[in-house]
């Protein structure tokens, strides 16, 4: 009786032990991948900031999306940096839209009305440097179908043509001033559709950029720097940067103006009041560390 009871005895100790051996294992492998969350700093942490220990290679990722295979020694970040201007540039869409029963009807008609706008822009103080052909299309009007067997019938043509009209002005007075005169100018030689978009010259758009990738610049090195102090390790130098970002302002629209509504207007001028804007910057920068 005591050899069955000795090997019960020895069978219980070992599962005992080999539960014990277990649980080490699991403790090693929770202690091998370490999850660290930045302090509260005032900065945007998109999907969290790990750090990844493996040896003496530690990895931290902080605001720049997934990644896949984090750079060991290093630290990842991101920042974004934005700008506010008020625009110097207009585009004015002037659009002159005829319909007639024929083709050459049509293209006759619309070239006279498209040649009396072009000389009142030229009379509101508008070269012919700055107005282009944006667009020209003729197309056919085909009479609606209720039913399957309906043949489609040519009921007439419409053509349209586009003129963009760019001005620019560093006084955003004087710029909405002539903006309006040219609204008013070609919608009362017979232009039917009008819109209109606000930007920066390509010369101020430049400086513009360059301010905003400083600003994101300095926004990654901050994040970098709490992070680095807050792991207790240092930043030795740069590995790796670049420029996310979609590329400078984009043009803002106003909408569309029709003849018949203009036409109420009368001696008054079209009051245009170009509005602050601002675009922005991202930046991904990594860090080596020690």
């Amino acid at each position: 009786m005591d050899g069955p009871r000795r090997r019960k005895g020895l069978a219980a100790a070992t599962a005992a032990l080999g539960v014990v051996c277990l649980a080490l294992a699991t403790t090693t492998a929770y202690f091998g991948y370490r999850t660290y969350v930045a302090p509260s700093t005032g900065y945007s942490n998109y999907g969290g900031t790990s750090l990844l220990s493996s040896g003496n290679a530690a990895s931290v990722l902080a605001g720049v999306g997934q990644a896949a295979d984090p750079i060991p020694n290093s630290i990842a970040v991101s920042g974004s940096g934005s700008v506010s201007y008020i625009p110097n540039e207009a585009l004015i869409r002037v659009g002159a839209v005829t319909e007639n029963k024929s083709a050459i009807d049509a293209t006759s008609s619309n070239a006279a009305v498209t040649s009396k706008v072009i000389k009142a822009l030229n009379a509101a103080g508008v070269s012919n440097s700055s107005i282009q052909t944006q667009g020209y299309n003729l197309n056919v009007d085909y009479s609606n179908c209720n039913y399957s067997t309906c043949i489609p019938q040519i009921m007439g043509y419409t053509v349209t043509n586009n003129l963009l009209v760019n001005l620019t002005s560093t006084s955003p007075s004087e710029l909405g001033s002539q903006v309006g005169n040219v609204i008013d100018s070609a919608v009362g030689a017979g232009a039917n559709q009008v819109s209109l978009s606000f930007s920066e010259t390509n010369s101020a758009l430049a400086g513009l950029t360059n301010s905003a990738l400083q600003h994101a610049l300095a926004t990654a090195s901050g994040k970098a720097k709490v992070i680095a102090s807050s792991l207790g390790v240092s930043i030795t130098g740069v590995i790796s940067a670049s420029d996310n970002s979609n590329s400078g302002p984009h043009y803002y629209s106003y909408g569309a103006v029709a003849a018949p509504a203009m036409a109420t207007i009368g001696s008054v001028s079209t009051p245009i009041i170009p509005g602050s804007q601002s675009f922005t910057e991202n930046v991904q920068v990594v860090y080596s560390i020690t």
